[in-house]
């Protein structure tokens, strides 16, 4: 059904590793920068990401949130964040704050780049895992209609990570 992936910190040094059950349906792919620890597709045009900067790393979830909630634009012009759905869970002792956004993906093409996506009706399902050596982040992107397809082995991947 799936397979087991552990995730071990390259040049990190970090006291817990973080473990996981990768969906059968997720291609693994090289990732494509050094700021991605693990990655995947999904379909046609999704993506999954594990992000990981360093312990304490990364920004706070309220700033994540906003840089998320950024990324999207409203056909309404309205703010994404009064359209994000936003909840928390655990796996065991890691605390998950998952958000889920649609709407034009309007991102930056390159971090720092003048130039942006344009891709109407697409998605994100994204989360920050906190955790004794995270945060972790994780993206789940691409058209709606394909992150609607996989949202269950996304929350599956979610609620099964676990400390090694």
């Amino acid at each position: 059904m799936s397979t087991l992936a552990l995730v071990v910190f390259l040049g990190l040094a970090a006291p817990s590793r973080l473990a996981y059950e990768v969906p059968k349906d997720w291609k693994a792919v090289e990732t494509s920068s050094s700021m991605r620890l693990a990655q995947w597709s999904y379909g046609a045009k999704s993506e999954i990401v594990v992000f990981y900067f360093g312990e304490g790393q990364g920004g706070s979830i309220e700033a994540n949130l906003d840089r998320w909630y950024g990324q999207f634009q409203q056909t309404n012009g309205g703010p994404t964040r009064e359209r994000a759905k936003v909840t928390k869970s655990k796996a065991g002792e890691l605390t998950i704050t998952r958000v889920d956004v649609e709407g034009t993906y309007a991102a930056p093409v390159r971090p720092g780049s003048a130039e942006r996506h344009n891709e109407p009706g697409y998605r994100m399902i994204a989360a920050v895992v906190e955790g004794p050596s995270g945060p972790w982040f994780i993206r789940f992107l691409g058209p709606a209609k394909e992150v609607s397809a996989g949202e269950t082995s996304i929350d599956l991947f979610l609620a099964g990570m676990r400390l090694e």
